[in-house]
């Protein structure tokens, strides 16, 4: 018989095992957490909220509940600058022995982008990092190709010039920390390269 097979008969014989005995089955409700690296979760269960730590694994709800009860699992408040997302997090107490939800975290991530000008010509790529990202031309608007996560630092710069011009991200407005918002304010200037 197949292992998934099992653990329903397993629960049905330890609730009747219980039932015998005058008991009634009860069941924590807990699960696993991972990449919380920030304060601020907050997850509830049938009115119930618990604040989980920044650096916890795993968790259980103070109330336990009986053989049958529904349990939904939610995010009541994201940490700060995350998101984190539940799976396993719903159901009925006694399908399964153990309750058992996987709650998995992620930083927060923003475009970096801003304006352009002079840009008459195709050639132009712009890199922030290992990310690199082609302007047409004409553009008046560019955004990186990939985002940035929360609290990280970019730099955008210019990798390859486009024939004939020279472009030059504006100084002060290239690089920071990201915050939590789309960073727009990236100034590049091009004009017709010197003469060689």
């Amino acid at each position: 018989m197949k292992l998934s097979c099992l653990r329903p008969l397993a629960a049905l014989l330890l609730t009747l095992g219980l039932a015998a005995c005058g008991g009634k089955a009860s069941y924590d409700v807990s699960g696993t957490i991972s990449n919380l690296n920030n304060n601020g979760l907050v997850l509830a269960n049938g009115g119930e909220n618990l604040p989980v730590d920044a650096g916890q694994t795993s968790f259980t709800f103070k109330k336990r509940i009986d053989y049958g009860t529904d349990y939904n699992i939610t995010v009541q408040t994201q940490p700060a600058h995350m998101t984190c997302g539940i799976a396993g997090g719903s159901g009925s107490a006694g399908h399964y022995i153990n309750i058992s939800a996987a709650v998995s975290c992620s930083q927060n991530s923003y475009t970096v982008g801003g304006t352009i000008s002079g840009l008459t010509v195709d050639g132009l790529v712009l890199i922030n990092g290992n990310t690199t990202t082609t302007v047409a031309k004409d553009a008046k608007t560019f955004v990186m190709a990939f985002p940035v996560a929360d609290g990280t630092t970019y730099n955008v710069s210019v990798s390859t010039q486009p024939k004939g011009l020279l472009c030059v991200v504006q100084p002060g407005t290239g690089a920071g920390t990201m915050g939590s918002a789309n960073i727009t304010t990236v100034q590049i200037a091009c004009t017709a390269a010197a003469a060689t």
